[in-house]
């Protein structure tokens, strides 16, 4: 059994010293039997720290309103029982509370509730690592390290939400402020755990059954910073099967979309006959646009509109009056492969009839749709997919939309590789120039949809073709 002086001791060997400010986040059940429990730990902790030092513990509430002076934390024992030490002091944000005691607590409280948000500039989190301030992971992991959602707040991580939170103020009044910046579901801070170690910023120990952890806080928070620099989902698993990373990684590039003048889509049959697994793949990828069939209009109509999901196309051929309905309906084109002069015909008459129309090419050399379009005044757009001129010999970049007479038709862009023997590929894995298409779209501000088709059916497929397109945009 563990007493006062042997935690003493393992805080010491740990590398705590006198004058410390130490955020300490722990587990009574990993340190194992203490004589004295909790108290004994708060003890040994303002002892080994001294005078000049400080102790902070996370104070949350799990129970609105936020009360300071009533409100218990589930966070541990350790944590429950200092806020109520005497000497100790409470900040009164409603979500994210800390309480301190020691030299310096009332400054690091103050005006928690004031700051934008619930862990950056003007938080104790902040604050600590700005003054030299140290992190004990007292048997627990970088998972329980609260300092961390201080990078993603900083850095104003896409997939953070902004809330409201209440908390009861010193005249018992009760108080609703907005919070920016709030952390979700999973994360994988874990994973920043050997970087740690690897750069000296944290020295290991063990105190009882505890494995502990003693971070500088301010190195910490840079070299984060760094690492969400060069990934901004740097804490985020890449579990296929982590729905709550997926949808996070997707809000990343739904960020990034922001800053291109296309539509990025896909085509709702490549990836399931699901509603569910259609809108995780795509939310997965920053998509918010879908080219679907007549049936799958009709199946998905309301799921789409809850999501509000665009669609961008009804693909099916003009005979397919439900299609044409709801082409008709929706406003959007009905998208369909042209193979022939009557398929170009049946096109022009649907266009005529009030239906916005477009042309997939379908394995004819460009020169085939070149002269259907002549001088024709009112005429199908184009639908452009550059696997279907690679399986027609052609290179779909310098021998088609470098010529410019379909890039002037061009409405919709198909994201669809293949080589010229007509094996489908991923994006940029085959003869189809696709890389180098989009690059010219965007360098003329194209503002019509990318379809993202996949070969392969299923989720998977979709995943790895749309990580293709990814990997393509990451390279121009």
């Amino acid at each position: 059994m563990l007493d006062t002086d042997s935690i003493i001791t393992g805080l010491k060997e740990l590398g705590v010293v006198a004058g410390d400010k130490i955020l300490v986040h722990s587990s009574m059940a990993a340190i194992g039997k203490v004589d004295g429990g909790a108290d004994a730990v708060i003890d040994a902790l303002i002892s080994a720290v001294g005078p000049d030092g400080m102790i902070v513990v996370p104070t949350f509430a799990c129970v609105a309103p936020y009360d300071r002076r009533t409100s218990k934390t589930p966070l541990g024992a350790v944590s429950d029982k200092l806020w109520r030490c005497p000497g100790a002091v409470r900040s009164l944000h409603p979500t994210h509370s800390v309480a301190a005691i020691g030299k310096g607590a009332e400054e690091l409280i103050r005006d928690h509730e004031k700051a934008p948000t619930a862990y950056a500039e003007g938080t104790p989190y902040h604050k600590l690592t700005q003054i030299g301030g140290k992190i004990l992971l007292l048997g627990v992991d970088q998972d329980r390290n609260t300092t961390l959602h201080t990078v993603e707040s900083i850095v104003h991580s896409p997939y953070l939400k902004n809330i409201q939170g209440t908390y009861v103020d010193d005249e018992l009044q009760q108080i609703t402020i907005p919070i920016a910046d709030m952390a979700g579901p999973h994360r994988d801070f874990i994973g920043l755990d050997h970087m740690f170690r690897e750069r000296g910023i944290m020295r290991t120990g063990r105190i009882g059954g505890a494995v502990c952890r003693l971070i500088e806080a301010g190195p910490m928070l840079q070299l984060s910073l760094e690492a969400f620099q060069k990934d901004p989902a740097a804490v985020l698993c890449d579990n296929p099967e982590c729905k709550d990373c997926v949808i996070q990684r997707g809000l990343i590039k739904k960020a990034r979309l922001k800053n291109e003048d296309f539509i990025l889509a896909a085509r709702a049959s490549d990836i399931s006959e699901h509603w569910d697994e259609i809108l995780l793949a795509i939310r997965g990828e920053g998509i918010e646009a879908l080219e679907l069939s007549a049936s799958e209009y009709l199946r998905f109509g309301k799921q789409l509109e809850d999501e509000k999901i665009k669609v961008v196309s009804i693909c099916a051929s003009a005979t397919d009056a439900i299609g044409v309905a709801a082409a008709r309906r929706l406003g959007v084109p009905l998208t369909m492969l042209v193979s022939s002069k009557e398929g170009f015909k049946v096109a022009c008459e649907t266009q005529a009839s009030g239906v916005k129309t477009l042309m997939i090419n379908a394995g004819m050399p460009s020169s085939f749709y070149a002269d259907l379009y002549g001088d024709i005044p009112s005429v199908p757009g184009f639908g452009f997919s550059p696997a279907q001129f690679a399986v027609a010999g052609e290179k779909a970049f310098l021998q088609v939309f470098y010529r410019g007479t379909l890039r002037k038709h061009t409405e919709f862009f198909y994201v669809d590789d293949g080589t010229f023997d007509g094996h489908p590929t991923l994006p940029g894995k085959g003869n189809g120039e696709v890389k180098e298409i989009i690059s010219m779209l965007r360098c003329r501000s194209f503002a019509g949809p990318l379809v993202i088709r996949s070969h392969t059916a299923g989720v998977t497929g979709f995943r790895k073709t749309a990580a293709a397109f990814w990997d393509l945009l990451d390279n121009m």
